[in-house]
């Protein structure tokens, strides 16, 4: 594998640059910033919301962009302004909340750079992930809402994108089926029974497209690293497609090399044999 034109890496964060503790491997911030310095863009990309990325990504001077919500928005961090929006309109997050309020399933609109989450929910994520890694991520990313139809009441709100999680196959298949009916939507499934819906169009790889139009270099001179089948179309796009051993199964057809599960820092033992050119 050719790895000497690489300019740009687009990393997913949970499951692949993350160990499973919801941290960086030892070293890995050195190999990043280091790769950085010989030239070459790191680009976090991940499904979370933009105040869902933990600040220890932020701080990295390697860092100039990270893409959000699974490509719908991309954010320059020193103004941590979105330089590239895709979500769903207005009417169309409304006539989504709608549709869900009638399954029995547990959601949220991600919105703002935060997932807007009704109480209930939010207690629900206390009472099952305090204590855990993951119980940052969702402090930090949830914004508790009296209620969505609040929310969406303002013309300028558009969801970038909806996280639900249904009781099983069943329920997620008779909502994909419902939710479809609207027009110009795609959805993206995790396990058995969690379920993204989000603009058609809207996904890692279109979102690493436009990044390398913005920066000036070839989508071919990339490199993604993924774990999940939301990342599916980013290894896809990208130049070289890597899958982490811990990989949901879909993923490994789709990639070029498989690397070290996410506890061995197999994205920065991949990234330390990059040589970018200038």
């Amino acid at each position: 594998m050719n790895f000497n034109n690489i300019k740009l890496a687009a990393i997913d964060l949970d499951g692949t640059l993350l160990a499973d503790n919801k941290k960086l491997c030892n070293g890995a911030e050195e190999i990043i910033e280091n790769a950085h310095k010989s030239g070459l863009h790191i680009v976090p990309i991940t499904g979370r919301p933009y105040k869902g990325v933990p600040d220890f990504i932020k701080k990295l001077s390697a860092v100039e962009y990270i893409i959000t919500s699974n490509g719908a928005q991309i954010i320059e961090k020193e103004s941590a302004k979105s330089i590239y929006s895709y979500a769903l309109s207005n009417e169309k997050s409304k006539e989504i909340i709608k549709i869900l309020r009638s399954f029995p399933c547990m959601f949220e609109p991600f919105c703002d750079g935060v997932s807007y989450t009704e109480k209930h929910i939010y207690d629900f994520y206390l009472s099952n992930f305090k204590g855990t890694p993951l119980e940052e991520y969702f402090t930090s990313s949830r914004k508790i809402c009296s209620g969505y139809d609040e929310i969406f009441r303002d013309s300028s709100k558009c969801a970038d994108e909806f996280f639900i999680s249904c009781p099983d196959e069943k329920t997620r298949s008779a909502l994909m089926s419902e939710v479809e009916k609207i027009g110009n939507v795609q959805f993206c499934t995790h396990r058995d029974r969690f379920l993204e819906i989000s603009e058609k169009g809207t996904d890692k790889g279109n979102a690493l497209k436009v990044i390398c139009n913005h920066i000036g270099i070839d989508i071919s001179q990339t490199i993604a690293f993924g774990d999940g089948e939301n990342d599916i179309l980013l290894l896809e796009a990208a130049g070289i497609g890597v899958a982490m051993k811990n990989s949901e199964k879909p993923l490994f057809s789709h990639a070029d090399i498989i690397a070290k599960t996410n506890n061995e820092n197999g994205v920065c033992e991949i990234i330390s044999r990059l040589n970018p050119i200038d």
